[in-house]
C-alpha cells in the first residue's frame, strides 16, 4: 500500500536530547519490564526508534485494550461521516435484537448512548461476558445506575461500539477504518491483524495485534486533532470531546488521581499531565500524547499489568511532566553516535542458557496424552480454568491429543497435536531466541521463541509465541514407567507465582 514516511530526524532538531533519550532507554531496560518496541516523535518527526530483537517494526505485536482505541476512532470516524452520533440510543440502535431476545427496557437502558459506551459509563455494575453471545450479554445486563454517572471498564461495551459500526456502515470495523482511514494516515494492513468472534464474526475492540508504527500513527491522527496533513478525517469537536475527561474514574478505584484532571475520554485513558492522554492495552502496550509537548510516544513491551508501572513514570520524567523547550537544541554530535550505537544492537535477553540433558535423545517419541486436557494455544491454557481465548479459536476441539519430541542436530523440536493443527516449537539449546513458523488455534500467532535445558532429570522448554507478552514454561519428567508428566506455567513478568499452571501426563505410542 502506499505510504508516506514519517520524517526521520535527529533528536536536537526537535528540541529532544540525544543523551536524555539514551538514559531514558536503559532505565525502560532496567525497571524490570522486556522492551519490544519504542518510537518517540515530537513535531510529527521520529527522533527515536528502536526494536529489541527478535521484535521487528513490522511485527503486529499484541494491543490487548489499546484496540478498543481502534474501536473508538472508527465511532469517531462514522460520526463524522453522519453514521452515528453522539447521542443515539443503544435501544434504537439494536432495537431488533432486543425484541428477539425479548429484553425488559428500564429507564437506565432507555438513557444509554454512544457517548456513554464511549467513556466507559454503560450504567451497570457486573461486565457483562462477550465472546459469541456479546449482543445478548450486553443487552440482558442489568442497568442498574444511570448511564454516564459511574465508570466501569469495560471491555463488551467497547466491543458493541463496534457491533453499532458494522451494523450502521454495512462493513466490519476493520474494513471500514481500512477503507476510510488506514490508507490515508499509512497504517499497513500486513502490519495489523484483528481478530473477530469466531461465531459472530465482530472484530474484538481487544483482538488487535498491530506495529509499534500502525499505532503511533493513530496516535499523531489524535494529537493532531484528527486531521492528518491537509485534511480533516475526523470532526474536530468530537476529537476534543474524546481526548478530555469525560469522566472521573474513581468511583471504582479510590487511588486515582482526583484533582489532576486524568480520567477517561473516549475509549482512551487522560494522564495526569497537562494535555496528555494515551490509548492503553494490558502489559504496556500504550501510544502517549501530549498536546503541550508535541510530542507522542508509541511502545510495546511485556510489564507489570498493575496499574502504576514504573515504565509509566520514566516516560512521564523525560518526555511529559515538564514542559519542553521550543525549538531545536545545539548539535551533540558525539552523543547521537552514542545513541545510535546503543540502539543499533538491541535485544530481548535470552533465556538462561543451562545444560541440556545427559541424553536428551530418550525424550524422543510420539506420545499420546492421557491425563489432563490442556489446549493448543498463545495461551497454553487447561480447559478448567477461564479462557477468553476460545472465542477466537478457529475451530472448537483444540486440547492436545499428542505431543512429539525429537531432538536432531543439535536441535529439539516439539509438536503438540489437537487433531487439526500441529503447532511446532523448535527448541534451540544456546538460549538464543529464533523465530519459527508455527500455527496454533488462534490465526494470527504465526511465530514462536522456544528454548530448552535441564533442570535435574527434567527437559524444560519454555516458549511463547512472539507477538504475545507471555512465556510458556513446560517441564518434561520422566517416570520409570514409561510415562511423561507434563507441568506447564504460563509466566509473566514481576509475578511470583504464574498466571495460569497445568499438570498433566502422557504416554509413548508404539510407532
Amino acid at each position: 500500500m502506499y505510504k508516506k514516511e514519517l520524517e526521520r530526524v535527529r533528536p536536537e532538531e526537535v528540541g529532544l536530547s540525544s543523551r536524555a533519550l539514551l538514559q531514558m532507554v536503559k532505565e525502560l531496560e532496567e525497571c524490570g519490564t522486556e522492551m519490544h518496541g519504542l518510537m518517540v516523535t515530537r513535531d510529527g518527526k521520529v527522533a527515536l526508534e528502536c526494536w529489541w530483537a527478535p521484535y521487528t517494526s513490522r511485527t503486529a505485536h499484541i494491543c490487548h485494550s489499546m484496540g478498543k482505541s481502534y474501536v473508538g476512532t472508527a465511532v469517531g470516524l462514522a460520526c463524522t461521516q453522519g453514521y452515528l452520533h453522539l447521542q443515539d440510543k443503544i435501544v434504537d440502535l439494536f432495537a431488533d435484537e432486543i425484541a428477539e431476545y425479548q429484553i425488559h427496557v428500564n429507564e437506565n437502558m432507555r438513557k444509554l448512548t454512544i457517548e456513554h459506551v464511549l467513556m466507559m459509563a454503560n450504567g451497570m455494575s457486573v461486565h457483562p461476558a462477550s465472546g459469541a453471545g456479546l449482543l445478548k450479554n450486553y443487552l440482558c445486563s442489568e442497568f442498574d445506575h444511570e448511564p454516564g454517572t459511574r465508570f466501569l471498564y469495560n471491555t463488551t461495551g467497547s466491543c458493541m461500539l463496534g457491533a453499532a459500526v458494522a451494523k450502521t456502515t454495512g462493513k466490519s470495523v476493520r474494513q471500514y477504518l481500512e477503507e476510510e482511514l488506514f490508507y490515508t494516515i499509512g497504517v499497513e494492513s500486513d502490519c495489523l491483524e484483528w481478530m473477530a468472534f469466531h461465531e459472530n464474526h465482530i472484530h474484538a475492540a481487544p483482538g488487535v495485534a498491530s506495529s509499534t508504527e500502525n499505532n503511533l500513527r493513530l496516535g499523531l491522527l489524535y494529537l493532531n486533532h484528527g486531521r492528518w496533513e491537509d485534511r480533516q478525517l475526523i470532526d474536530e469537536e468530537w476529537m476534543k470531546r474524546a481526548t478530555t475527561r469525560r469522566i472521573r474514574t474513581d468511583v471504582v478505584n479510590p487511588e486515582a488521581h482526583l484533582e489532576d484532571g486524568s480520567g477517561y475520554g473516549y475509549q482512551l485513558w487522560i494522564c495526569p499531565e497537562p494535555e496528555t492522554f494515551k490509548f492503553s492495552g494490558g502489559h504496556g502496550q500504550d501510544v502517549v500524547m501530549s498536546r503541550r509537548n508535541h510530542v507522542a510516544v508509541s511502545i510495546n513491551q511485556a510489564a507489570d499489568d498493575g496499574g502504576s508501572r514504573a515504565e509509566d513514570a520514566i516516560l512521564s520524567r523525560y518526555l511529559f511532566a515538564e514542559q519542553l523547550p521550543e525549538g531545536p537544541l545545539p548539535d551533540d554530535e558525539e552523543g547521537y553516535q552514542e545513541l545510535c550505537a546503543y540502539l543499533a544492537g538491541r535485544k530481548v535477553k535470552n533465556r538462561t542458557s543451562r545444560e541440556v540433558p545427559e541424553d536428551i535423545r530418550k525424550y524422543n517419541g510420539i506420545y499420546a496424552v492421557t491425563g489432563a486436557e490442556f489446549h493448543v494455544n498463545t495461551e497454553l491454557r487447561p480447559l478448567t480454568d477461564s479462557n477468553v481465548y476460545t472465542d477466537f479459536y478457529d475451530h472448537e476441539d483444540v486440547a492436545v491429543k499428542t505431543v512429539s519430541i525429537c531432538y536432531k542436530d543439535g536441535v529439539l523440536e516439539l509438536i503438540l497435536d489437537d487433531g487439526t493443527y500441529r503447532t511446532r516449537l523448535e527448541a534451540s539449546l544456546d538460549g538464543e531466541l529464533r523465530p519459527v513458523y508455527s500455527k496454533g488455534a488462534i490465526p494470527i500467532y504465526t511465530q514462536t521463541v522456544s528454548c530448552a535445558y535441564a533442570e535435574g532429570e527434567t527437559l524444560v522448554v519454555e516458549t511463547k509465541f512472539l507477538q504475545t507478552c507471555f512465556w510458556t514454561r513446560l517441564v518434561f519428567h520422566r517416570e520409570v514407567d514409561g510415562r511423561i508428566l507434563i507441568e506447564g506455567t504460563k509466566e509473566r513478568l514481576h509475578e511470583a507465582d504464574p498466571y495460569i499452571s497445568f499438570m498433566s501426563e502422557m504416554k509413548r505410542l508404539e510407532v
